[in-house]
């Protein structure tokens, strides 16, 4: 019975929690993003802001945790290990994601709807799964001697051979730029 009357009372809490959590989403981390951290019973640990360009952030006790790829629950056990570590004994952290920097890709040329598509949150973009993004190749398009520009280097990718699993498949990141060049008959 006292549990029951424990649990009643707790009630009020874990609906404010709800409510609260209801703006924020999980998923894979990404550079910049502002994250939300919060340790149960530890409100001097909370810690909200945007990552660094270095995908990090600064917290008390435990100064700098890179973040920038990890899931929100790998980013929470990342950050528990690290209070553990002399600070906490069984700390539990939770980790969201308060907004969400725009991270995209271009596709280019000869596409049959070239433009700028937004990479999931939560998972990888192949390459072979933006140029269905963007509608396909052209039939006037070359589909052997697709560039895919990242950062400053560009580099020559044959789709034929990754669509008969020839070649492996390239997962994208966030300012790649992919051009479908027209054939020359």
């Amino acid at each position: 019975m006292r549990f029951l009357i424990g649990l009643l009372a707790c009630l009020p809490l874990l609906v404010r929690a709800a409510e609260e959590n209801a703006g924020k989403s999980s998923g894979v981390i990404g550079r910049m993003d502002t994250v939300e951290i919060t340790v149960f019973r530890e409100e001097e640990l909370a810690t909200r802001g945007q990552l660094s360009a270095d995908g990090s952030i600064t917290m008390p006790l435990i100064g700098t945790v890179h973040l920038q790829g990890l899931t929100t629950d790998q980013a929470a056990k990342a950050i528990e290990q690290k209070l553990k570590d002399g600070y906490l004994v069984r700390p539990q952290v939770s980790v969201s994601i308060g907004a969400r920097i725009r991270r995209t890709i271009t596709v280019l040329g000869q596409a049959q709807n070239p433009g700028v598509f937004e990479l999931p949150a939560n998972r990888q973009l192949s390459l072979v799964e933006a140029v269905g993004m963007a509608g396909g190749v052209t039939r006037i398009g070359n589909a052997r001697k697709l560039t895919l520009k990242r950062g400053g280097a560009v580099q020559q990718v044959d789709l034929k051979e990754i669509t008969t699993g020839k070649a492996k498949d390239i997962p994208l990141r966030d300012g790649d730029v992919i051009n479908i060049p027209e054939s020359l008959f």
